[in-house]
């Protein structure tokens, strides 16, 4: 293996931005980034974090070599952290046009729930975010 998955850090937020990016531009949705390297840095690194992040180390010398693994280590290292959480499932959400990944996650096991259970990735954002949160009992 010529790279390593490890915990993120602050300094690596410059680059999650980036790569936040990169998988907008590959989905067509660029625009749909809100969130800046700064915003990861107090969102993820402060007393109580929003999220948390794995990256994987790579020497320069083999970043553009492509089907090293880095995409199955990261997610079974995603998946290593949640059971040692005691989470009881993984979700991921993925579009329909990207056969590649669904049929990656499916080979690894995973199930398609769109259609067997009936689920439905729903969102509020801008306008809506903002009504449903004005909505709110007053203290």
């Amino acid at each position: 293996m010529d790279f390593r998955v490890r915990a993120s850090t602050k300094e690596d937020c410059r680059d999650i931005s980036r790569m936040i990016m990169e998988l907008a531009v590959y989905e067509n949705m660029p625009d749909q980034v809100k969130i800046s390297h700064e915003e990861l840095e107090r969102d993820g690194f402060c007393q109580n974090p929003f999220f948390e992040c794995l990256v994987a180390e790579v020497p320069e010398e083999h970043k553009s070599k492509d089907g090293k693994g880095i995409g199955k280590s990261l997610l079974s290292k995603v998946a290593a952290v949640g059971k040692e959480k005691q989470c009881a499932r993984l979700n991921l959400s993925v579009l329909d046009w990207n056969t590649p990944s669904r049929d990656f996650y499916a080979a690894k096991g995973a199930q398609d729930l769109t259609d067997s259970e009936g689920w439905h990735f729903i969102r509020f954002d801008g306008k809506n975010l903002d009504s449903l949160a004005n909505e709110a009992p007053k203290d």
